[in-house]
């Protein structure tokens, strides 16, 4: 009998009880979402929303953003200033209590703010644990309060000054009203600036992303048009001496965006239809509460877009994992479609269903509402029930009403979604017929598909489409069976923004493709179906091998545009370099890297650049591409779990007459490899711009840009 093994040990000492700021710089995730860079833009995004919290509530009109040249980020906004004084409870300054003291905040009660995207006193006090310093400057009270934090704690006291510069006195635990009162400022702008450094040991991202600030700062504005803000990159100036820079302020507010994002379109109706309501609403224990709901959309044509796209916010927070507002939206807008298809005498053309209505569609749906719920502390999907009935009667009564007064518009609308039914119903034909070709072929197919074990959760498979057969056989001897597939393809694909679905399945290497994911194609894509949990694309680091992945990526936000919305397509970045010092080997990203190698090791040191994945030997992939990393499996097979217990809950939801597809989880994958860069949509828009533009029929267009590119990197 084999002894006993012997317990680690368990006790009393065994038992910590974290503290702030430790709590949060120990598991970021809970509290910012991660490490990476979303979580670097939460902290900005913590800052920026208690300034726009100011707006909403009429106070402030003016919010000025700045990436500092050492990389520190500053907001100053002229709202009514954060409170400084001393707090009648805690005894100590209000200043020092909102930056240091979780679940302190001006948003828990009605008196404050109405409505605010703050909700549990914790995001500021996240930004200041995970920075290296935050400083924090307030004109309120006819004077200027200011205070330092270092690794979340406070290492001055709140320091009072007048307007003019000079220090009146440190506040103390009784306060100094009548001194400050003595030396106030008779007309003052009140206000508040906030600057901190996001902190390298806690992130593994530091350095802000310019675009990705100034899209959320250009939501923001368009959702208080009364709102101007200024946003200005201060770290690296242009051939004029210049910094980038932007100005936000739309006067039309939604209408404007709605209509910003339909540019290049062709409308189906000239002007959005623009619903705005505020009603008051049983949210059960919370009583009768206030809820207003601004909404603006327009149909268009562009048959790239068969998805359609949703902007939803709450309190100005985006949403873009949906939840019961969006839920309830589309609900109504379906049935009041169907309800004036039927008044009409329409339906012989066939009901429209949840998934027709979006064809074309580009809405934004706008909520402002006290104590919203969410599913987590990042805020992506709004858990409030209640706010499902409220958007669904809304929008059902506006736009049948609206289609009742414009009765040119309410058929061209139907029309659009019975054109997009017929041609779901003909796109479900030849996903039917793909599904049978994956289900007969794949397996088929030994000598071009290397597929993983079957005995490993599919939601922790890869499936790596490699540019060509060299690369394609090093990668089958590099990989790690368990959890990554390898697919090569032949050459360069068809170009599919050009292509209609049946002339993109006619392609080999398309078709293969697609086969080989198994989650079908264009609406009826599902990802239930998918036959891996990510999709790796993997090319060569020169011009031929950006091309082929340009050419996948536009094939995945064509035809698997919700494959791309979860995240669950990649970009395998394999090392450019190999910088052999003795006996020891080393690799390189990017020219910098290398040189910051070669200068750190001393002896004889040799490099060797890679022109292709063919060129690396199984063992160099192995080290590098396809090295699993224990702890990101670990963190992957958490979040399995979590997902599978929240698809349960929906499910049972769902069989009890709750819940629908709006509300359904989506899981989101955490690669094994860090090496693989996650492909994120921040802007349709944007995206479907730039494509638009690189794959389109044009060419002037795209001549013009690559001669603008050619110019900047010459400067």
């Amino acid at each position: 009998m084999a002894p006993k093994k012997q317990p680690v040990s368990y006790a009393e000492t065994d038992i910590q009880s974290l503290d702030y700021p430790e709590n949060i710089q120990r598991r970021p995730g809970m509290y910012v979402g991660g490490t990476g860079i979303e979580a670097l833009h939460h902290l900005a995004f913590e800052v920026i929303d208690n300034a726009v919290d100011e707006a909403m509530a009429g106070a402030c009109t003016q919010i000025e953003v700045t990436i500092n040249p050492d990389g520190s980020l500053t907001v100053a906004d002229n709202g009514r200033g954060i409170p400084a004084g001393i707090h009648p409870e805690k005894r100590k300054s209000t200043l020092e209590l909102v930056f240091t003291e979780l679940h302190t905040g001006g948003k828990f009660g009605s008196g404050g703010y109405s409505t605010s995207g703050g909700l549990h006193g914790v995001g500021i006090k996240a930004t200041n644990a995970l920075s290296k310093w935050l400083e924090v400057t307030v004109h309120r009270d006819g004077v200027v309060y200011s205070q330092r934090h270092e690794l979340g704690l406070p290492v001055t006291p709140v320091e009072v000054y007048t307007e003019s510069g000079k220090k009146i006195t440190e506040v103390g635990k009784r306060g100094y009203a009548g001194l400050i009162k003595k030396n106030a400022a008779k007309k003052q702008e009140t206000g508040s600036v906030i600057s901190f450094m996001p902190n390298g040991t806690f992130l593994d991202m530091v350095d802000f992303e310019f675009d990705t600030l100034a899209l959320r700062l250009q939501e923001i504005a368009f959702q208080i048009p009364a709102l101007t803000v200024t946003f200005e990159d201060r770290r690296k100036p242009n051939k004029k001496g210049e910094f980038p820079t932007r100005r936000f302020h739309y006067k039309g507010g939604l209408v404007e965006w709605v209509e910003y994002l339909n540019e290049g379109k062709k409308p189906l109706h000239k002007k959005p239809i623009h619903v705005s309501e505020k009603v008051q609403v049983d949210a059960g224990k919370a009583g009768a509460v206030t809820v207003e709901l601004e909404l603006a959309l327009q149909y268009h044509t562009d048959t790239n877009d068969p998805d359609g796209l949703i902007i939803s916010t709450v309190n100005t927070i985006p949403t873009p994992d949906g939840g019961k507002h969006v839920s309830g939206f589309r609900a109504g807008l379906t049935k009041a479609i169907n309800t004036f298809a039927d008044e009409k005498r329409m339906t012989k053309g066939g009901s429209v269903s949840g998934r027709d209505v979006l064809y074309g569609l580009t809405a934004v749906l706008k909520v402002l509402m006290p104590d919203p719920q969410f599913t987590s502390q990042t805020k992506t999907q709004l858990a409030s029930d209640y706010m499902q009935g409220v958007a669904n009667s809304i929008t059902y009564n506006a736009l049948l009403e609206a289609f009742r007064k414009n009765t040119a518009l309410g058929r061209s609308v139907v029309k659009q979604g019975q054109a997009a039914a017929q041609a779901r119903q003909a796109e479900s034909k030849v996903r039917a017929s793909i599904m049978r070709k994956s289900m007969l072929e794949v397996s088929d197919l030994p000598g071009k598909l290397a597929d993983c074990d079957s005995r490993t959760h599919p939601l922790l498979t890869a499936l790596y489409i490699v540019e060509g057969d060299s690369a394609g056989g090093s990668c089958k001897l590099a990989r790690d069976r368990r959890y990554q597939a390898i697919l090569p393809t032949r050459g360069k694909i068809l170009n599919v923004w050009r292509s209609n679905l049946n002339k993109a399945m006619g392609n080999t290497e398309i078709s293969s493709i697609i086969s080989a994911i198994g989650g079908g194609v264009g609406t009826d894509f599902d990802l239930d179906d998918m036959r891996y949990g990510m999709v790796v694309v993997m090319v060569d680091a020169d011009v031929d091998g950006g091309h082929i992945g340009a050419l996948l990526l536009t094939l995945g936000f064509k035809f698997m545009r919700k494959m791309v919305a979860a995240g669950r397509l990649f970009w395998a970045v394999a090392p450019l370099f190999q910088i052999t010092n003795g006996k020891k080997r080393f690799y390189a990203y990017s020219d910098l890297e290398r040189d910051r190698l070669v200068k750190k090791l001393s002896g004889k040191v040799e490099v060797q650049r890679y022109k292709g994945l063919g060129e690396m030997n199984p063992d160099q992939l192995r080290e590098t591409v396809f090295a699993v990393d224990a702890e990101r499996l670990q963190e992957a097979k958490t979040a399995i779990a979590e997902f599978e217990s929240a698809r349960d809950a929906y499910s049972r939801n769902k069989a009890n007459g709750n819940g629908n597809g709006d509300d359904k989880p989506v899981f989101h994958p955490i690669s094994l490899n860090r090496h693989l860069v996650q492909v994120t949509i921040e802007d349709f828009h944007a995206a479907q711009q730039a494509l638009e533009l690189l794959m389109g029929s044009s060419v002037p267009p795209r001549k013009s840009w690559l001669i603008e590119q050619m110019g900047e990197m010459e400067d």
